[in-house]
């Protein structure tokens, strides 16, 4: 049983072959098969001109036609495709999602900040202490979702239009800092005791750059000194000193201020990074979806 997904994002897109290594099982450990990820950028576009341009989006069209050709070759059973910030603002997006059905066959969501954060959370739910509150915030490239978890459940989240790519092309409003500071003083401030979970691949590069040892709290102390560090470094620094891509180098400063200004928002002090995403939360809800009921009409089947 092989399971795939597709998240396309605003920075980049990526590509997750999976498969149980346990079939009775509803939180399988999950063997990553083929794993990829391409910098496309898509809100670099997006973000300045409201739609994606010809070469973004026969770039991305190229890369759906290569996943397709991928999840044939190693007969993937079911598939999911999601499109998140760029693609929900992009003005052409249903002519470029509509093109890449007609010539790949491979269908593809644009899903809200709330259910992206709800597939990431997914991920790693049953990892948590079900005793434990903690507020999840997850740092995209074109939106910031913040969730509040008591019992393995998200009471709510809220999605904001702040991510690395809308702060490096200058396009996160002060209202919106207002409007995310607002709800986390009205949500959040009465809050008894506690922890932060932060996902993204910036944060998780971020946590990494720190050595903080997986599974293991980051202070905020240790989080200031890594973004402040990485501030002061050129981009050809990032790239060969850190050993950072050069999308990802282009961005990670802006990351560590969105968490810095959120965790002083809310009075953490600690932050931890699993290392999950929205392709992982994907995955996980082919699983239950095959899992709980086999003959589920949501689960795709990969186009021959």
């Amino acid at each position: 049983m092989k399971f795939a997904a597709i998240d396309i994002g605003s920075n980049g897109v990526k590509f997750l072959i999976s498969r149980p290594l346990d079939l009775n099982s509803s939180y399988p450990v999950f063997k990553k098969i083929e794993f990829t990820r391409l910098p496309l950028r898509l809100g670099d576009d997006v973000f300045k001109n409201k739609e994606i341009g010809k070469k973004k989006a026969d770039l991305l069209i190229k890369s759906i036609k290569a996943f397709a050709l991928l999840m044939d070759v190693y007969n993937v059973d079911y598939y999911r495709a999601c499109a998140t910030s760029a693609m929900r603002d992009a003005e052409n997006s249903k002519k470029i999602i509509n093109k890449i059905k007609n010539e790949t066959g491979i269908e593809i969501e644009i899903i809200s900040g709330v259910d992206e954060s709800k597939l990431i959370i997914k991920s790693f739910l049953h990892l948590l202490d079900e005793k434990t509150d903690y507020i999840h915030i997850d740092v995209g490239g074109g939106s910031t979702e913040i969730s509040y978890l008591k019992n393995r459940k998200a009471l709510f989240t809220k999605s904001f239009n702040i991510g690395v790519v809308r702060m490096r092309e200058g396009k996160v409003k002060q209202k919106e800092w207002d409007k995310l500071e607002d709800w986390c003083r009205l949500n959040l401030s009465k809050l008894g005791k506690f922890k932060s979970i932060g996902t993204g691949g910036s944060m998780n590069k971020l946590y990494q750059l720190a050595g903080t040892k997986e599974g293991s709290f980051m202070s905020l102390k240790k989080l200031k000194s890594i973004t402040n560090k990485v501030h002061k470094m050129n981009h050809e620094e990032r790239v060969y000193k850190l050993q950072l891509n050069p999308d990802r180098a282009e961005v990670i400063d802006y990351a560590g201020d969105i968490y810095i200004k959120i965790m002083g928002i809310i009075n953490s002090n600690q932050i931890i990074s699993p290392d999950f995403g929205l392709k992982d939360g994907i995955i996980q809800e082919l699983w239950n979806e095959y899992f709980h009921n086999k003959a589920s009409h949501q689960l795709k089947v990969v186009p021959k």
